[in-house]
């Protein structure tokens, strides 16, 4: 048998989808599995022993300027013949939105997917041939789990899902790396969950003050200049020379003593390769999209809306309402009960 999974994007809902995929190669290793990705995200898929073939989409690229516009429909009649010749048994969108649910489409079978009361996009459930109920209040994790499991036949086992990652061995390194030190994921995807800069300041001499340096990625201009920021002067805090992903970024996320940051894709990565993390939650619910993994510690907003699942705020001026409420005193005594045993 012969499948293909779909989860174009974000970072963390591509994570949250490994323990599904670790599932169906354990209980059903007769069954092949492709998948379906937008190319920023690729490098990730390929962490995951279990998947035969991926199918990077520039869909999101194309998306902006205008201009590119003309290109979307040669990017899809190139996709579909890819699809195609790969002659699917079942095709399962594990995204539950139009924007991956008509790209499913392209491969000529009928697909698999969560039903309209399950669905983020209910409209993309009309598109599906087989509708699955999962409920909607389960975490991400397990709502994959459940929905690949119910649509190839095979009964989830009990007890937490595995992310089963490999990260292939290396002889050499682009970087060149502390011997010890924790990695800080200072960004997010909503402008609504940066927590102030002056905190992690703070948070940031306190952990160089344990003993440990601190390395700071970044994904873009904006990321590598607050980076910068929250560096200066502050002996110990390396921020990454360039952009990373793939293999490249799980070796320093994987060799990081501990984590802390944003609910984002990093620190998603990071719980995926058992390091352990301390998380700051604002606007989003950790019960849904929080840490699935072992020694993680989870700091929520006292704000008292908070989650408020707002990517734009205007209750106050600045719009960090929930972050600004993440007590950094907080943080600081997390980081200490981590690092004070070793």
């Amino acid at each position: 048998m012969k499948i293909l999974i779909v989860k174009l994007t974000s970072f963390g809902d591509v994570i949250h989808t490994f323990p599904a995929v670790s599932d169906l190669r354990v209980l059903r290793p007769d069954v092949e599995i492709d998948w379906l990705v937008e190319e920023a995200f690729a490098p990730f898929v390929a962490l995951h022993p279990g998947v035969t073939a991926i199918h990077p989409v520039s869909f999101r690229r194309l998306r902006s300027p205008p201009t590119r516009w003309p290109l979307l429909p040669v990017e899809a009649v190139r996709l579909g013949r890819r699809l195609r010749a790969r002659r699917y048994d079942l095709v399962v969108d594990m995204q539950g939105l139009l924007k991956s649910a008509l790209p499913a489409l392209l491969a000529g079978r009928g697909v698999a997917g969560y039903d309209a009361e399950s669905a983020r996009e209910p409209a993309a459930s009309r598109l599906y041939r087989w509708r699955i109920h999962v409920p909607r209040a389960m975490h991400a994790v397990e709502r994959s789990r459940r929905l690949l499991a119910t649509a190839v036949g095979y009964k989830l086992p009990a007890g937490q899902g595995r992310y089963g990652l490999a990260i292939p061995l290396r002889a050499d390194s682009p970087l060149t790396l502390p011997p010890r030190y924790a990695i800080a994921v200072h960004s997010a995807s909503w402008d609504t969950k940066l927590w102030p800069e002056h905190n992690w300041r703070s948070l940031l001499t306190e952990i160089t003050g344990s003993g440990r340096d601190v390395v700071l990625p970044w994904g873009n201009a904006e990321e590598q200049a607050r980076a910068q920021r929250l560096a200066v002067d502050i002996e110990g805090v390396h921020v990454l020379p360039a952009v990373l992903a793939g293999t490249d970024l799980a070796r320093v996320v994987a060799g990081a003593d501990f984590a802390v940051g944003l609910d984002s894709g990093l620190m998603h990565l990071a719980t995926a390769l058992d390091v352990p993390g301390i998380w700051l939650f604002g606007p989003t619910d950790p019960g849904l999209t929080g840490p699935y993994g072992k020694h993680q510690t989870v700091i929520a907003s006292r704000y008292p809306e908070a989650p408020c699942r707002r990517r734009v705020c205007d209750r106050e001026p600045g719009g960090h309402c929930c972050m600004k409420a993440v007590d950094p005193y907080d943080v600081v005594d997390a980081v200490r009960t981590l690092v004070e045993p070793t």
